[in-house]
Protein backbone atom coordinates (compact mmCIF):
# COMPACT_ATOMS: atom_id res chain seq x y z
CA UNK A 1 0.00 0.00 0.00
CA UNK A 2 1.27 3.30 -0.81
CA UNK A 3 0.95 4.33 3.22
CA UNK A 4 -0.02 2.23 6.10
CA UNK A 5 -3.88 1.02 6.17
CA UNK A 6 -5.73 3.61 9.05
CA UNK A 7 -6.96 1.43 12.66
CA UNK A 8 -10.14 3.29 11.51
CA UNK A 9 -10.14 1.54 7.96
CA UNK A 10 -9.00 -1.99 9.47
CA UNK A 11 -11.93 -1.76 11.16
CA UNK A 12 -14.16 -1.12 9.21
CA UNK A 13 -12.57 -3.73 6.68
CA UNK A 14 -12.74 -6.68 8.88
CA UNK A 15 -15.94 -5.33 10.26
CA UNK A 16 -17.77 -8.31 8.93
CA UNK A 17 -15.76 -11.34 10.13
CA UNK A 18 -15.71 -9.54 13.76
CA UNK A 19 -18.06 -11.99 16.09
CA UNK A 20 -20.51 -10.24 18.05
CA UNK A 21 -18.43 -9.36 21.64
CA UNK A 22 -15.61 -8.34 18.96
CA UNK A 23 -18.04 -5.55 17.03
CA UNK A 24 -18.98 -4.52 20.52
CA UNK A 25 -15.43 -3.06 20.58
CA UNK A 26 -14.95 -1.55 17.35
CA UNK A 27 -18.63 0.27 17.24
CA UNK A 28 -17.29 1.36 20.81
CA UNK A 29 -13.77 2.50 19.32
CA UNK A 30 -15.16 4.03 16.53
CA UNK A 31 -17.89 6.09 18.50
CA UNK A 32 -15.34 6.74 20.96
CA UNK A 33 -12.31 6.95 19.70
CA UNK A 34 -10.78 10.03 22.11
CA UNK A 35 -11.96 8.43 25.27
CA UNK A 36 -10.57 4.89 24.44
CA UNK A 37 -6.92 5.68 24.38
CA UNK A 38 -7.30 7.18 27.91
CA UNK A 39 -8.48 3.69 29.13
CA UNK A 40 -6.68 0.45 30.09
CA UNK A 41 -7.71 -2.55 28.34
CA UNK A 42 -9.57 -3.33 32.01
CA UNK A 43 -11.45 -0.16 31.57
CA UNK A 44 -12.34 -0.67 28.01
CA UNK A 45 -13.92 -3.97 28.72
CA UNK A 46 -16.25 -2.63 31.39
CA UNK A 47 -17.51 -0.49 28.45
CA UNK A 48 -18.20 -2.24 25.82
CA UNK A 49 -19.47 -5.28 28.14
CA UNK A 50 -16.72 -7.67 26.63
CA UNK A 51 -13.08 -9.73 28.18
CA UNK A 52 -10.00 -8.54 28.07
CA UNK A 53 -9.43 -11.78 26.00
CA UNK A 54 -12.06 -10.23 23.49
CA UNK A 55 -10.04 -7.15 23.39
CA UNK A 56 -6.58 -8.36 22.48
CA UNK A 57 -8.26 -11.25 20.34
CA UNK A 58 -9.80 -7.57 18.46
CA UNK A 59 -7.03 -6.00 18.16
CA UNK A 60 -4.89 -9.09 16.48
CA UNK A 61 -7.82 -8.86 13.94
CA UNK A 62 -7.01 -5.77 13.07
CA UNK A 63 -3.18 -5.85 12.72
CA UNK A 64 -1.61 -4.89 15.92
CA UNK A 65 -0.45 -6.79 18.53
CA UNK A 66 -2.13 -5.62 21.35
CA UNK A 67 -4.42 -3.02 22.78
CA UNK A 68 -1.14 -0.80 23.76
CA UNK A 69 0.17 -0.59 20.40
CA UNK A 70 -3.47 -0.23 19.40
CA UNK A 71 -3.50 3.16 21.61
CA UNK A 72 -0.27 4.75 19.96
CA UNK A 73 -1.43 4.12 16.84
CA UNK A 74 -5.48 5.80 17.07
CA UNK A 75 -3.32 8.46 19.46
CA UNK A 76 -1.26 9.48 16.07
CA UNK A 77 -3.90 9.33 13.71
CA UNK A 78 -5.96 11.12 16.12
CA UNK A 79 -3.40 14.28 15.50
CA UNK A 80 -3.40 13.73 12.17
CA UNK A 81 -7.13 14.41 11.57
CA UNK A 82 -8.83 17.84 11.22
CA UNK A 83 -11.62 18.45 13.56
CA UNK A 84 -14.76 17.38 11.86
CA UNK A 85 -18.08 18.36 13.19
CA UNK A 86 -19.48 15.36 11.94
CA UNK A 87 -21.95 12.71 14.08
CA UNK A 88 -24.02 9.59 12.81
CA UNK A 89 -27.29 11.00 13.43
CA UNK A 90 -29.41 11.02 9.88
CA UNK A 91 -32.63 12.34 11.12
CA UNK A 92 -35.68 14.47 8.91
CA UNK A 93 -35.94 16.79 11.51
CA UNK A 94 -32.27 17.86 11.34
CA UNK A 95 -31.73 17.99 8.01
CA UNK A 96 -28.77 20.50 6.84
CA UNK A 97 -26.81 18.29 9.89
CA UNK A 98 -28.09 15.21 8.43
CA UNK A 99 -26.73 16.28 5.15
CA UNK A 100 -23.04 17.06 6.57
CA UNK A 101 -22.67 13.77 8.11
CA UNK A 102 -23.69 12.32 5.04
CA UNK A 103 -21.69 13.99 2.84
CA UNK A 104 -18.77 13.67 5.34
CA UNK A 105 -18.93 9.96 5.86
CA UNK A 106 -19.13 9.91 1.55
CA UNK A 107 -16.08 11.97 1.56
CA UNK A 108 -13.87 10.10 4.21
CA UNK A 109 -14.91 7.09 2.02
CA UNK A 110 -13.42 8.26 -1.18
CA UNK A 111 -10.16 9.41 0.35
CA UNK A 112 -9.67 6.26 2.16
CA UNK A 113 -10.42 4.28 -0.52
CA UNK A 114 -7.78 6.47 -3.03
CA UNK A 115 -5.58 6.22 0.04
CA UNK A 116 -5.10 2.66 -0.15
CA UNK A 117 -4.00 2.12 -4.13
CA UNK A 118 -0.40 1.10 -4.23
CA UNK A 119 0.74 3.41 -7.48
CA UNK A 120 2.80 0.74 -8.51
CA UNK A 121 0.39 -1.91 -8.07
CA UNK A 122 -2.40 0.23 -10.07
CA UNK A 123 0.16 1.07 -12.73
CA UNK A 124 0.55 -2.79 -13.61
CA UNK A 125 -3.80 -3.53 -13.66
CA UNK A 126 -3.88 -0.71 -16.05
CA UNK A 127 -0.90 -2.48 -18.01
CA UNK A 128 -2.65 -5.44 -18.09
CA UNK A 129 -5.65 -4.00 -18.88
CA UNK A 130 -4.32 -2.63 -22.34
CA UNK A 131 -2.51 -5.50 -23.25
CA UNK A 132 -6.14 -8.17 -22.76
CA UNK A 133 -7.97 -9.26 -25.90
CA UNK A 134 -11.11 -9.42 -23.34
CA UNK A 135 -11.94 -7.96 -20.01
CA UNK A 136 -14.80 -9.50 -17.57
CA UNK A 137 -16.57 -7.44 -14.90
CA UNK A 138 -17.81 -10.12 -12.67
CA UNK A 139 -20.32 -9.51 -9.53
CA UNK A 140 -23.27 -10.96 -7.66
CA UNK A 141 -26.14 -8.89 -6.32
CA UNK A 142 -26.26 -5.10 -5.73
CA UNK A 143 -22.51 -5.01 -6.94
CA UNK A 144 -23.57 -5.84 -10.50
CA UNK A 145 -24.62 -2.46 -11.59
CA UNK A 146 -20.54 -1.42 -10.84
CA UNK A 147 -20.12 -4.60 -13.34
CA UNK A 148 -22.23 -2.79 -16.39
CA UNK A 149 -20.59 0.37 -15.88
CA UNK A 150 -17.21 -0.75 -15.64
CA UNK A 151 -17.78 -3.16 -19.20
CA UNK A 152 -19.75 0.57 -20.59
CA UNK A 153 -16.86 2.69 -19.47
CA UNK A 154 -14.00 0.17 -21.22
CA UNK A 155 -16.43 -0.34 -24.13
CA UNK A 156 -16.41 3.56 -24.77
CA UNK A 157 -12.49 3.80 -24.44
CA UNK A 158 -12.58 0.92 -27.15
CA UNK A 159 -11.49 -2.10 -24.98
CA UNK A 160 -13.24 -5.68 -25.28
CA UNK A 161 -15.29 -5.75 -22.08
CA UNK A 162 -18.12 -8.03 -20.82
CA UNK A 163 -20.35 -8.76 -18.48
CA UNK A 164 -23.85 -9.70 -17.27
CA UNK A 165 -26.79 -9.60 -15.09
CA UNK A 166 -27.20 -13.45 -15.07
CA UNK A 167 -24.39 -15.13 -13.06
CA UNK A 168 -24.28 -17.81 -15.78
CA UNK A 169 -23.49 -15.91 -18.34
CA UNK A 170 -20.93 -14.37 -16.11
CA UNK A 171 -19.41 -17.82 -15.61
CA UNK A 172 -19.75 -18.77 -19.45
CA UNK A 173 -17.68 -15.76 -20.07
CA UNK A 174 -14.68 -16.86 -17.51
CA UNK A 175 -14.64 -19.92 -19.65
CA UNK A 176 -13.72 -17.68 -22.24
CA UNK A 177 -10.68 -15.97 -20.80
CA UNK A 178 -7.21 -16.59 -21.85
CA UNK A 179 -3.80 -15.73 -20.50
CA UNK A 180 -3.39 -12.34 -20.51
CA UNK A 181 -7.04 -11.82 -20.56
CA UNK A 182 -8.53 -9.70 -17.01
CA UNK A 183 -11.09 -10.32 -14.56
CA UNK A 184 -12.62 -7.84 -12.34
CA UNK A 185 -14.53 -9.46 -9.63
CA UNK A 186 -16.53 -7.56 -7.19
CA UNK A 187 -17.77 -8.03 -4.55
CA UNK A 188 -18.70 -6.44 -1.17
CA UNK A 189 -17.96 -9.49 1.26
CA UNK A 190 -15.93 -11.14 -0.60
CA UNK A 191 -17.51 -14.54 0.01
CA UNK A 192 -19.15 -15.27 -3.06
CA UNK A 193 -19.29 -18.66 -4.31
CA UNK A 194 -20.27 -18.10 -7.49
CA UNK A 195 -17.88 -15.11 -7.84
CA UNK A 196 -14.93 -17.33 -6.17
CA UNK A 197 -15.96 -20.17 -8.66
CA UNK A 198 -15.58 -17.74 -11.47
CA UNK A 199 -12.02 -16.75 -10.24
CA UNK A 200 -10.60 -20.26 -9.75
CA UNK A 201 -12.15 -20.57 -13.51
CA UNK A 202 -10.47 -17.55 -14.82
CA UNK A 203 -6.95 -18.61 -12.77
CA UNK A 204 -7.22 -22.21 -14.57
CA UNK A 205 -6.90 -20.12 -17.92
CA UNK A 206 -4.22 -18.43 -16.89
CA UNK A 207 -5.81 -14.89 -17.03
CA UNK A 208 -4.89 -12.23 -14.52
CA UNK A 209 -7.55 -11.69 -11.72
CA UNK A 210 -8.24 -8.70 -10.08
CA UNK A 211 -10.66 -8.34 -6.85
CA UNK A 212 -12.12 -4.89 -5.75
CA UNK A 213 -13.52 -5.34 -2.22
CA UNK A 214 -13.90 -3.31 0.85
CA UNK A 215 -13.02 -7.13 2.81
CA UNK A 216 -8.85 -6.77 2.99
CA UNK A 217 -8.87 -10.45 4.15
CA UNK A 218 -11.72 -12.40 2.83
CA UNK A 219 -11.15 -15.29 0.32
CA UNK A 220 -11.82 -13.38 -2.90
CA UNK A 221 -8.92 -10.72 -2.11
CA UNK A 222 -6.68 -13.95 -1.00
CA UNK A 223 -7.93 -15.73 -4.22
CA UNK A 224 -6.94 -13.14 -6.78
CA UNK A 225 -3.93 -11.70 -8.43
CA UNK A 226 -4.58 -8.18 -7.38
CA UNK A 227 -6.63 -6.47 -5.03
CA UNK A 228 -8.07 -2.88 -4.88
CA UNK A 229 -9.31 -1.94 -1.66
CA UNK A 230 -12.62 -0.03 -0.91
CA UNK A 231 -13.46 2.19 2.21
CA UNK A 232 -16.47 1.83 3.70
CA UNK A 233 -18.26 4.28 6.32
CA UNK A 234 -22.11 3.19 6.46
CA UNK A 235 -21.60 1.20 9.51
CA UNK A 236 -21.45 4.61 11.03
CA UNK A 237 -24.73 4.60 10.02
CA UNK A 238 -26.42 1.22 10.25
CA UNK A 239 -24.61 -2.04 11.35
CA UNK A 240 -26.50 -3.66 8.76
CA UNK A 241 -25.24 -1.92 6.12
CA UNK A 242 -21.87 -3.33 5.01
CA UNK A 243 -20.59 -1.82 1.16
CA UNK A 244 -21.54 1.43 -0.42
CA UNK A 245 -21.59 1.32 -4.63
CA UNK A 246 -19.50 4.71 -4.15
CA UNK A 247 -16.37 3.79 -3.07
CA UNK A 248 -16.11 1.34 -5.75
CA UNK A 249 -17.69 2.92 -8.69
CA UNK A 250 -15.05 5.28 -8.09
CA UNK A 251 -12.65 2.80 -8.45
CA UNK A 252 -14.34 2.07 -12.17
CA UNK A 253 -13.69 5.61 -12.74
CA UNK A 254 -10.17 5.90 -11.84
CA UNK A 255 -8.63 3.57 -13.78
CA UNK A 256 -10.89 4.47 -16.83
CA UNK A 257 -9.53 8.31 -16.58
CA UNK A 258 -6.12 6.91 -16.35
CA UNK A 259 -7.02 4.69 -18.90
CA UNK A 260 -8.29 7.27 -21.55
CA UNK A 261 -5.32 9.23 -20.73
CA UNK A 262 -2.76 6.54 -21.38
CA UNK A 263 -4.83 4.89 -24.77
CA UNK A 264 -3.68 6.45 -27.92
CA UNK A 265 -7.14 6.24 -29.58
CA UNK A 266 -9.43 6.93 -26.69
CA UNK A 267 -10.46 10.45 -27.20
CA UNK A 268 -11.81 9.31 -31.00
CA UNK A 269 -13.31 6.43 -29.73
CA UNK A 270 -15.47 8.23 -26.96
CA UNK A 271 -15.90 11.13 -29.41
CA UNK A 272 -17.59 8.61 -31.82
CA UNK A 273 -19.71 6.96 -28.95
CA UNK A 274 -20.91 10.23 -27.42
CA UNK A 275 -21.82 11.11 -30.96
CA UNK A 276 -23.82 8.34 -31.61
CA UNK A 277 -25.77 8.74 -28.80
CA UNK A 278 -26.00 12.30 -29.06
CA UNK A 279 -28.16 11.67 -32.15
CA UNK A 280 -30.89 9.85 -30.07
CA UNK A 281 -31.57 12.84 -27.60
CA UNK A 282 -34.01 15.45 -28.48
Amino acid sequence: MSSEISVRDQIFSTYGSLYDAEKKVADYLISHPAEAIEMSVSELAKHCEASQATIVRFCKKIGCKGFHQLKIKMAGEQRQQEEQVISNEINLDHMEQSLNNILGSKLEELKATYSNFDPKELREIIDLILQADMIEFAAMGNTIPIALDGTYKFNQLGLKAVSSTIWESQEAFSRLLREKDIMFAISASGASKHLLNMVEIAKENKAVTVAVTNQAKSPLAEACDYVLLTATREHIFHDQVSFTRMAAMSVIDCLFLFLFSTKWDSFKNVAEHEQSVAEEKM
